[in-house]
């Protein structure tokens, strides 16, 4: 990967403390990330290089759980 393709691809972030997500959690499973601007899910608490991530200012991140995985239809 050349150095100008790094550049573009955003700095390292977590899904979970960026304004653009929703998320949701199955289970004890992981919380996965929604992203408004990409339409995509993540695994909420990796990193990745995003280069949409903006800093949320709210302490905390409304998650919404599921018991079962036919639930995600508002996603």
């Amino acid at each position: 990967m050349t150095s100008s393709k790094i550049k573009d691809s955003g700095k390292m972030a977590r899904c979970i403390t960026c304004k653009n997500g929703r998320f949701m959690q199955w289970m004890e499973n992981p919380v996965i990330a929604y992203c408004n601007i990409l339409r995509e899910r993540f695994v909420a608490e990796c990193d990745r290089q995003c280069k949409f991530y903006t800093p949320t200012t709210s302490e905390s991140k409304e998650i919404i759980h599921y018991d079962h995985y036919e639930d995600d239809n508002n996603f």
